[in-house]
């Protein structure tokens, strides 16, 4: 998702049923769309602020610990991003 020097901020290969595990709690189209690990995606903010809303929605429901990990993950990158205007980009 969003490179720092770190890979804490990276969905990695294993991280994939995880990740397929969240899409079928809720269907996002921002999820949906990061699923193909494989592919370079751009995302403009307003599509940010999109997934961000439905990702809070998403962590009131009941996840498993692996999926709340991710979810926060993935949070921490989008809010990174939002909060600092930045072009949404994920290789």
């Amino acid at each position: 998702m969003a490179r720092q020097g770190s890979q804490q901020n990276e969905i990695e290969y294993d991280e994939e049923p995880t990740l397929r595990s969240l899409v079928k709690r809720q269907d996002s189209f921002f999820l949906n769309r990061i699923t193909n690990l494989f592919e370079d995606q751009s995302t403009s903010l307003e599509e940010l602020r999109e997934a961000q809303a439905h990702s809070f929605e998403l962590m009131l429901s009941d996840l498993m610990p692996q999926e709340r990990q991710l979810l926060y993950k993935f949070l921490a990158v989008v809010a990174y991003i939002l909060s600092r205007q930045l072009h949404g980009v994920a290789d």
